[in-house]
């Protein structure tokens, strides 16, 4: 294959054969995502934001206990970790997140992705994105159902798993494995597991369009504005928009009502609050729990009450962290719907307030 050589294409499959017949946990299910960049390495931090297409999603350092019951977190625990310049990401079930057309979009700005998946409800397939477009897939590993808005970007892979279409299991897997490693130089080892890895855990979707989570893909200006403003501005801001939705939804629950009571007196929150938090959350967005998504048809004062539970979770790590990140306004936007054009007035005044008096 183009950029590897017969003898080191031919050791990668070997290497993907033993991994997949050995013990370790990728036979039966497999979500495997390498972004190779095509400047400097890219900070994890950095994948993680763009995950969530902007957003700021919980990471935590995995353990063996941690990995043991990631099954918890299908969908929602995404294993980060660097090979070479390149970042691999794991989701051990086979049920990707990672791989959404969107989500390979947004991983891929000055990069290449390629993304491979298989899982025991039989899904499996290899996609490929590009300086943040998503270009192709392969369902099935099956060339034949090649398609996409650039086909011919993966023909040469396509022939390198047509030529072992009718080989015994698992040549098709392990071929598989081995075009993502010629194309990124990134090895999944057998042991990946063995040692503590970053897990970005990914919130459930608000909707299955999987929209961004990044405040500029909605309101550029504010959101350039914002940054530019003071760090109390900001807070300020964020403080407020979390009082309206609390008292617009009636989110005066246990855990969020004793953490917007120590922000406003500009106490730390510990783990153990913000993790009643996200209970609190996750009970009320409960109906939606086995899917991953949430639809907003089916109980649209259910949906926006949960997704301004999202938004008031948000800004309260945000303000608990210098208030640098945005995601509550995303998530206020859409909880609030048509009542956001007057949020949208205020923030505005506000920010042109704080430039006047800053002047």
């Amino acid at each position: 294959m183009n950029g590897s050589s017969p003898m080191n294409f031919h050791d990668a499959v070997t290497h993907y054969t033993d991994l997949i017949q050995s013990s370790a946990p990728f036979g039966e299910a497999l979500a495997w995502t390498v972004i190779r960049p095509l400047g400097k390495p890219i900070p994890l931090e950095n994948i993680a934001t763009r995950l969530t297409g902007g957003a700021h999603p919980v990471l935590v350092e995995s353990d063996e206990e941690f990995t043991e019951e990631a099954g918890f977190l299908e969908g929602k625990a995404v294993y980060l970790g660097q090979a070479g310049t390149a970042t691999m990401l794991v989701e051990p079930g086979g049920f990707s997140y990672a791989g959404r057309e969107q989500v390979m979009a947004w991983l891929s700005h000055d990069a290449q992705v390629w993304h491979l998946a298989w899982n025991i409800a039989g899904t499996r397939g290899l996609s490929y994105a590009a300086y943040g477009q998503w270009l192709a897939r392969i369902p099935t590993l099956d060339p034949g159902m090649l398609y996409g808005v650039d086909p011919d970007a993966v023909a040469e892979e396509a022939a390198a798993l047509k030529e072992v279409a009718d080989a015994p299991w698992p040549a098709t897997k392990a071929t598989a494995m081995a075009i993502v490693e010629a194309r990124t130089g990134a090895r999944l080892p057998m042991d990946w597991f063995d040692r503590p890895r970053q897990v970005a855990i990914v919130d459930p979707l608000i909707s299955d369009d999987c929209p961004p989570l990044g405040l500029w893909h909605y309101e550029p200006d504010m959101n350039a504005k914002l940054h530019l403003a003071s760090r109390e501005h900001r807070r300020a801001v964020l403080l407020r928009t979390v009082n309206v939705l609390v008292e617009r939804f009636n989110l005066g629950l246990t855990a969020i009502t004793r953490a917007v009571r120590a922000v406003h007196d500009g106490r730390p929150l510990d783990v153990a609050l913000l993790e009643e938090i996200r209970k609190e959350g996750e009970t009320l967005g409960e109906r939606w729990a086995g899917r991953g998504y949430a639809v907003r048809e089916e109980d649209e004062d259910t949906w926006r009450r949960w997704v301004a539970a999202n938004a008031v979770r948000h800004g309260l790590r945000s303000l608990d962290r210098g208030a640098d990140f945005l995601d509550c306004l995303t998530y206020a936007r859409f909880a609030l719907s048509e009542e956001w054009p007057e949020i949208r007035t205020w923030i505005r005044e506000s920010i042109r307030e704080g430039d006047e008096a800053a002047q």
